[in-house]
């Protein structure tokens, strides 16, 4: 049996990427306490040999001269930092935090933990217990330019936003995938790195069609429904209309293990899929179809991505996603809709999130998600006199002004702030305007647990993995960081309760170690002999281990949170948004486009742009449909002048078919400055300062930003050669 080797040993460490969902495993080879070459595991339960370019890319970063590597202190303007020691810059960060929250109260206080938080083990849930830690303070992620409408519709249908819905790949006969481009983000949201070995299969049974604005690189591989941007609600709700219109719902479900449905029958009788195809782009023919298709298939799922979370009808769209999962009889069976166990949680414990409309925001009064205030307002937060205005903010690995709209404005009111503290890799679009840039680690300097994503594994597995080298430089782990922070306030720690009488204030493996043997699959401290530790991981499992052959579908069922135990298929939420899609009159464009989003696979964003090979090849242009640039007089390669009310960026186009007429594409996360040079020397710039930071433009049920279907202007750049 393989053993785990100390860090910074010479030999082959097996580790795992924490990149994206897949976490794929990982032989990362150690010369001299150094990393000299990192590949597949081939022995990994389930990722099987197989690897993308950035698991490696990760190394280049680790190794970054640009890297933050001490804390600095900020001396001057924007990007002006000096080195200092950690003592130094935490008894100044705490003496700053003491005096706000001695003088405000915590709700002076914001914490935004970014993407990457999401792939690092509890990381977002001891992120936010420091916030929570100081009183009633502000949590921001990701999620309002993210998941933020698909955990609402999760909450609102089963009653926990939390026990996310997914595809069993598996056993799928048919798969619907819209504003999801797998052959880039591998299956997001589903832990399964041979996801695209999986739908391959799922089309040689049967199908996978790509609903999408572009014709992606899944798209070309599978079948491809070209619809029009932030469209995908007229042509779910048809679907649905038709599937009842000709008696195919599955009625024993819908009877016995439903509420509401006859409700939203009744309620999608107006939009036909005549009325819909006006509407979407896609003939009211192909709509049945693919209706058809769908519940005469053996097995079937509908899946969602980021591209059904950015539009003006986030949720309804996801609302009728899970609606059409439900409607079929797909929910809790083989092959179709499912829920998966988490490694950590209790599996019947309740929901311990407050529900949807408990608590508002104080900008927009929008209903908060899962507790987190919509990112868009940070930077009204700051500076919006009265009560809860916000005074000190932690950035813990994000890019707020980079990743939400009117990222100007939010780097404006930073300098506002009386303490901003970043914890990065990188003086990035954000950080540049910290008090202190504190070093964090890559993943190949701490430890890990599976968590989070592989509880969505439709082959479900878990692995713990020690770290491969000693951390560069002065870099730590976040959570002890916070926890220092808070021991020097005279709080607790972070986990208190999970604390022991030698170790009151437990280190974070040690939480997460009593959490997992009391899990699903833990040993439950010798009650089970025959379940895991974090010890029994690291010497028997190096590789991973797997705890199931297959995610049990049939127990989603017992995991709806509703107090009747059934999907409720009709709330007032989704009277409200069908009754506002209703209302929308249809589309008079005029001159005007409709720009969504794209991401390139090596890119992840925007926080590798640092590395040179995944990001020389990457060239960010503006596709455009080869009418529409006709109309302008836009050539190949021309310069164009792209506009929305807030803001004008300068940008090259593509001319391409791949795009469906009336949209244009661009790729986000681009545009940089700060500290990481061979960002700020890439081309391109940052698409979501054309979208708005008013509350009122935000969706209002969920405070989701609008960043897809953005209505723009696309005009040749004066001086730009016309088309001949």
């Amino acid at each position: 049996m393989a053993q785990a080797l100390a860090t910074g040993a010479d030999g082959s460490h097996f580790t795992y990427c924490r990149l994206c969902e897949a976490q794929c495993g990982l032989v990362a080879e150690v010369r001299e306490g150094r990393i000299v070459k990192v590949g597949p595991d081939r022995a990994h339960p389930v990722s099987e040999g197989h690897l993308c370019v950035k698991g490696p890319g990760m190394v280049s970063i680790t190794y970054d001269p640009d890297r933050v590597l001490t804390p600095l202190k900020r001396t001057g303007a924007p990007g002006e930092f000096v080195p200092v020691g950690w003592d130094e810059a935490l008894t100044d960060i705490t003496a700053r935090l003491k005096t706000i929250v001695d003088r405000d109260g915590g709700g002076a206080v914001g914490v935004y933990a970014g993407n990457p938080a999401s792939f690092a083990t509890l990381h977002y849930g001891y992120a936010s217990a420091f916030g929570r830690a100081l009183g009633p303070a502000k949590i921001f992620n990701a999620l309002h330019v993210d998941t933020g409408a698909k955990n609402l519709a999760q909450e609102l249908l089963f009653g926990s936003p939390v026990h996310w819905t997914f595809p069993d790949l598996e056993e799928c006969d048919f798969l619907i995938l819209l504003g999801a481009n797998p052959m880039v983000s591998h299956m997001s949201i589903i832990s399964e790195p041979r996801a695209l070995h999986k739908l391959q299969a799922i089309h040689e049974r049967g199908g996978v069609v790509v609903v999408d604005p572009r014709r992606t690189e899944t798209a070309r591989r599978f079948e491809h429904v070209a619809v029009r941007p932030d469209s995908d609600a007229w042509l779910l709700a048809a679907m649905l209309n038709h599937i009842f219109a000709q008696g195919l719902e599955a009625r024993e479900v819908l009877d016995g293990r439903t509420a509401g449905w006859t409700q939203l029958r009744d309620a999608l009788r107006p939009i036909t899929p005549e009325i819909a195809a006006e509407r979407c782009g896609v003939a009211a023919d192909a709509i049945r179809d693919l209706a058809e298709r769908f519940v005469r298939a053996r097995t079937s799922a509908c899946y969602g991505r980021v591209g059904t979370n950015r539009g003006r009808y986030s949720t309804l769209t996801n609302i009728l996603i899970e609606s059409l999962n439900v409607v079929a009889g797909r929910f809790g069976v083989a092959g179709g809709w499912v829920t998966g166990l988490s490694p950590i949680a209790n599996p019947d414990a309740p929901t311990s999130f407050p529900p949807y409309g408990a608590q508002r925001s104080r900008i927009g009064n929008f209903p908060l998600i899962l507790s987190y205030t919509p990112g868009g307002t940070l930077a009204d937060e700051i500076t919006t006199p009265g009560e809860g205005q916000m005074k000190a903010l932690f950035v813990d690995s994000g890019n707020p002004v980079h990743s939400y709209p009117e990222g100007d404005k939010t780097a404006a009111a930073l300098e506002q702030l009386e303490l901003l503290v970043s914890i990065d890799f990188y003086m990035t679009e954000t950080s540049r305007h910290a008090d202190y840039i504190l070093p964090a680690m890559t993943f190949y300097e701490r430890e890990d647990l599976t968590d989070l994503w592989v509880t969505n594994a439709t082959r479900p597995w878990v692995q713990y993995t020690p770290p491969v080298i000693e951390p560069q430089g002065e870099a730590r782990l976040e959570y002890d960081i916070y926890d220092e922070i808070l021991e020097r306030m005279g709080r607790p720690s972070l986990f208190a309760a999970l604390g022991t009488e030698e170790r009151p204030r437990p280190g974070l493996m040690q939480a997460v170690d009593a959490m997992f043997r009391m899990g699903a699959y833990g040993d439950k401290f010798g009650r089970n002999p025959e379940g895991l530790s974090v010890a029994r991981l690291r010497e028997e499992f190096p590789h991973g281990a797997r705890v199931a052959e297959r995610v049990d579908a049939a127990a989603s069922w017992s995991r709806v949170r509703t107090e009747d135990g059934r999907a409720r298929l009709w709330h007032d939420v989704t009277d409200a948004e069908l009754q506002r899609l209703l209302a929308e009159a249809a589309q008079d464009d005029g001159d005007a486009l409709y720009l969504f989003g794209r991401r390139k696979l090596g890119s992840l964003n925007s926080w590798m742009h640092n590395v040179e090979r995944l990001v020389r090849s990457d060239k960010p242009t503006l596709l455009m449909h080869p009418d529409d640039a006709r109309d302008r007089q836009i050539a190949n390669g021309a310069r164009v002048r792209i506009a929305t009310p807030v803001a004008t960026l300068e940008v090259e186009a593509e001319i391409s078919d791949d795009v469906v007429r009336g949209s244009v594409n661009y790729p986000h996360g681009w545009g940089h400055q700060g500290g990481w040079r061979r960002a700020t020397e890439l081309p391109g710039a940052n698409i979501n300062l054309l979208a708005s930071a008013r509350p009122e433009d935000f969706e209002q049920v969920s405070g989701m930003a609008h960043l897809d279907g953005i209505r723009v202007t696309v005009v040749l750049l004066e001086g730009a050669a016309p088309l001949s």
